[in-house]
């Protein structure tokens, strides 16, 4: 399949503790794109591009997951260590 620069794909990015939905799953064309990493996007957010809506939200709940595993270990950890 071809995808030009105004067609519509799927974006996930790694959550953050303060993250949005919106802000971890979205809209964009190439042309959106572009313009989210002059904003600020940055590849360390890991974004990843999808063609299905279905896909994207099913990275997202295991992206969420990872990130409440990693929050649930580091407050594991810090009680431990009072």
């Amino acid at each position: 399949m071809r995808y030009g620069l105004d067609d519509k794909l799927w974006v996930v990015v790694d959550p953050t503790p303060q993250s949005t939905l919106g802000d971890i799953l979205f809209q964009a064309s190439l042309r959106d794109l572009s313009l989210q990493f002059k904003g600020g996007l940055s590849v360390d957010e890991n974004p990843t591009l999808f063609t299905d809506e279905q896909e994207a939200i099913a990275e997202v709940h295991r992206r969420l997951d990872r990130m409440r595993s990693r929050l649930d270990k580091l407050m594991d950890d810090l009680l431990e260590a009072r």
